[in-house]
């Protein structure tokens, strides 16, 4: 290398150093907002994420969940809260120094008669009641079932939180659209259809990381029914979509199975299941237990949810009614064990395994 070269390389180096330094010295001073990974972040993320990022504002994001967390959580929320609800808690009391905002939507439906927790709705002003020392709240309020709130309130709410930061409302509008086409996209890849539902029936692609083959392995099918932010929570789960993918099963979650065919299920009963997350779960197992696709069934519930105590026992109920199908349900809180779960898990798999070499041989 020449000596000229030599020198435009070491300007180019010093050059590339001052604007990532810029870049960084950018970022510390641009307002940041935290956004805890618990609920409504496992359902909206990617909204919320690209929205106030399209906006220019700094997003922070708790850590996945952690003994730490689970610890503050289990200390600060209050002791009749659900599982779920604790751990909100942890995630917030961790963000509260690193952040100038904390955003808590105040979100009941988005669906024109059914509703999601009653929780979510209050959690925001529950939070800063028990805690006023916590940052500025951003706490939009959105219910289509109660408020009849639509697109304009959306409208509404995006430039009101755009005004917080000194936005346009027509940058506020334009980050509004760009959010919403990452979010449907991010929907729809997450949702199968009924063609590639089809295909995971018939063994031709998995929707999950591919299940551990060994010579004890009958190809077993199983359904992972429960709420997004607690299977895809693997602190939380225990791990537990993990652990079944290692023992060789092909996993199925409720929040990938078709929205047609959890829709078509709730038209069959005889009254609106009223709250919209049960539905997704309760369609789920009823689809299985009625088409028998299915090798069997894992039910999560969160101990003290009441929205989750009904569709357990409606699950329960219509397993008694169609027994083809085994189906565990767990009750999941902050003192459930690894080791518990391990031992139910294996005993359920090995029951299934051998009710289906048994039907296999006849």
């Amino acid at each position: 290398m020449t000596l000229n070269g030599s020198i435009n390389e070491i300007q180019n180096n010093i050059t590339d150093l001052n604007s990532t330094d810029k870049k960084s010295k950018l970022s510390d001073s641009l307002p940041k907002v935290g956004i805890p990974r618990a609920l409504l972040y496992y359902k909206f993320y990617p909204l919320f994420k690209t929205f106030f990022e399209e906006l220019g504002i700094k997003v922070v994001v708790s850590p996945p969940t952690n003994k730490e967390i689970k610890k503050i959580a289990i200390t600060t929320a209050p002791d009749e809260d659900c599982y779920s609800t604790k751990l909100y808690y942890g995630h917030v009391m961790y963000l509260k120094d690193k952040v100038d905002y904390l955003f808590i939507p105040r979100f009941q439906s988005e669906h024109k008669t059914n509703i999601g927790c009653p929780k979510f709705m209050g959690l925001a002003e529950a939070l800063r009641s028990m805690y006023p020392d916590l940052p500025k709240m951003i706490m939009p309020t959105f219910s289509q079932a109660k408020l009849g709130h639509g697109k304009w309130e959306l409208v509404r709410i995006a430039i009101s939180i755009g005004k917080l930061f000194d936005k346009s409302p027509i940058s506020s509008l334009r980050a509004l659209r760009t959010a919403f086409r990452v979010y449907f996209h991010w929907k729809q890849d997450k949702w199968l259809t009924i063609r590639e539902f089809s295909d995971w029936k018939q063994n031709k692609i998995f929707v999950n990381d591919a299940p551990k083959q060994d010579s004890s392995t009958t190809n077993l099918k199983i359904a992972l029914v429960g709420h997004s932010y607690m299977i895809n929570d693997p602190y939380a789960s225990l791990n537990i979509k993990k652990q079944l993918i290692n023992a060789g099963v092909n996993v199925i979650t409720s929040e990938q199975f078709p929205r047609e065919l959890i829709e078509k299920q709730m038209e069959t009963l005889d009254f609106n299941m009223y709250f919209d997350y049960e539905r997704e779960l309760l369609g789920t197992a009823m689809h299985f237990l009625e088409e028998k696709s299915i090798d069997g069934i894992i039910h999560i519930i969160i101990f003290s949810c009441g929205p989750d105590s009904i569709a357990g026992e409606m699950v329960s109920r219509f397993s008694t009614r169609n027994p083809t199908v085994p189906v565990l349900q767990l009750t999941f809180d902050e003192l459930t064990g690894e080791a518990g779960l391990r031992t139910r898990l294996e005993a359920f798999i090995d029951m299934v395994k051998r009710k289906k070499k048994v039907e296999e041989t006849g």
